[in-house]
């Protein structure tokens, strides 16, 4: 790994990818700070990371004096990555998700990461460099049964980075979308359901792939040995591109997500050529 130091920002830096980050950046030499929501629940769980030198923050992106809690860390720190990992997933049929599901799946995953984002470009315009990495998923390319409002933040924040992509290429700061598959994290052991069914979803719903969806979130109480991916190979692999460079915008990460790519991409391609000679009739005479 390249010597280069780094100041990094890593939010969820107590669990999974985030975690996983936080350590393989503290192990290179670099300076990691951390958020999470409860600090004395971190160090317990996570003893090490300040052991090593890592300072941690008490700091909910949900929440709406995030923007200027990130803003003062930015400049206090001299933030020179910044790492939008927190997050979780809502798992229910759109016809049983309340509003309310889908506010609180946004404030999470959408305006969270928006408002670390806009808090930390400021210096990095003023510095000329820097490095906006959000840690995504596969559903920020591809929506399952069950997972609407999930992949609905998922598209929402990568459009955004993807745009921001463009805006700031030409000012010294990188913008990397991470696109995860499965990995071994608790991620997929704290997924939120609708509450106002028992199984998570409505009868009308028995039999379909809602049930099947909820049926397979409900039961993972523990990670499953079908779940390959590995978190410190995967942060392995950001924080060398970080540091090495390189010239994509989208990382997917995982054979599970690399397939549900194609997968997306051989969709978007049937689509295209059964529509094609229709689309090209709407151009005004």
């Amino acid at each position: 790994m390249a010597a280069t130091k780094l100041t990094w920002l890593i939010t969820g830096a107590s669990s999974g990818i985030g975690r996983s980050l936080a350590s393989q950046a503290l192990q290179a030499g670099n300076k990691v700070i951390g958020t999470t929501r409860d600090i004395s629940k971190a160090e317990t769980t996570y003893p090490e990371f300040s052991a090593k030198g890592g300072i941690w923050i008490a700091l909910d992106p949900a929440q709406d004096d995030a923007y200027d809690q990130f803003a003062r860390c930015s400049r206090e720190h001299d933030v020179d990555v910044l790492v939008n990992s927190a997050g979780y997933a809502f798992i229910g049929g759109v016809e049983d998700t309340s509003e309310q599901d889908v506010r609180d799946q946004m404030e999470v995953n959408f305006y969270g990461p928006l408002r670390a984002v806009r808090a930390c470009l400021p210096l990095m315009r003023e510095k000329g460099s820097g490095h906006i990495i959000l840690i995504s998923s596969g559903a920020g390319f591809i929506a399952r049964p069950g997972r609407g409002t999930y992949s609905a933040s998922k598209f929402g924040i990568e459009a955004v980075h993807e745009s921001l992509w463009h805006e700031v290429k030409g000012l010294g700061i990188k913008v990397l979308i991470v696109e995860p598959g499965a990995f071994k994290t608790p991620f997929a052991t704290r997924q939120a359901v609708p509450t106002a069914f028992k199984n998570g979803y409505s009868d009308g719903y028995k039999g379909t792939p809602v049930e099947a969806m909820l049926n397979m979130s409900r039961n993972l109480t523990v990670t499953p040995d079908w779940i390959k991916g590995d978190p410190d190979k995967a942060a392995k692999i950001i924080i060398n591109a970080t540091v090495g460079g390189y010239d994509y915008l989208r990382l997917p990460l995982g054979k599970d997500c690399v397939v549900a790519l194609e997968t997306k991409i051989g969709e978007l391609q049937r689509d295209l050529d059964a529509t094609r000679s229709i689309a090209i009739t709407t151009d005004a005479d």
